[in-house]
């Protein structure tokens, strides 16, 4: 993990200096997200989270390929009714558990557009980077309060419809969200991402 986390910083000032280096259109695209926990995740979080927001920054190296960085935030919550637990020390506890966790991905991206001048334009894109991550179990007002940094990748397709000549147009989309994690019964955070939001031009 910690090699990866080396990388990471390497790959971020790469997708910047491409930012800076290549002649083309940059675009910024604001989006409202929601997330439906999958696989291990789902097993403890099982309510879908509709708090959350992505932005990403992408500069046109040509028609159909951008690269650039995306981030964003959502927030997953269970609330389960009070009930005994076992503990790990073997003793039993009547509590009231909690599940609040934020991740906040932070990735190096590229996409793909396959129609860049059409009307309806779909996109295939990909992103790997670092993921901030806020976790909380609380048995009652007590628990285990955690912050930490993983790994973090996103393959996504989805749909632009631009509103006219300028640039600015509609998006909507769907992502899978690789989101590593291991703590207490927790192996993984993966969740399924819907989100919808606006590409906004910033220059050429």
């Amino acid at each position: 993990m910690k090699n990866k986390l080396f990388f990471l910083p390497v790959v971020f000032l790469f997708s910047a200096l491409v930012v800076k280096a290549q002649k083309g259109e940059t675009k910024l695209n604001v989006s409202y997200s929601a997330a439906l926990p999958t696989g291990n995740f789902k097993n403890l979080v099982s309510e879908n989270s509709f708090r959350g927001f992505s932005v990403n920054i992408l500069h046109g190296v040509s028609d159909n390929i951008s690269v650039g960085l995306a981030t964003g935030f959502q927030d997953f919550y269970q609330k389960y009714p009070r009930q005994l637990y076992k503990l790990s020390d073997g003793s039993d506890l009547s509590a009231v558990l909690t599940y609040s966790i934020q991740t906040m991905p932070v990735l190096a991206k590229l996409k793909y557009d396959f129609t860049p001048n059409a009307r309806i334009q779909p996109y295939a894109a990909i992103g790997a980077g670092a993921n901030f991550i806020a976790y909380n179990r609380l048995f009652g007002e007590f628990g285990n309060k955690q912050a930490k940094i993983g790994f973090a990748a996103r393959p996504e397709a989805g749909l632009q419809i631009p509103f006219g000549k300028g640039g600015a147009g509609f998006s909507v989309g769907a992502s899978y969200n690789i989101m590593p994690f291991k703590q207490d019964d927790l192996k993984n955070l993966n969740n399924i991402g819907l989100y919808a939001g606006f590409n906004i031009p910033m220059r050429k």
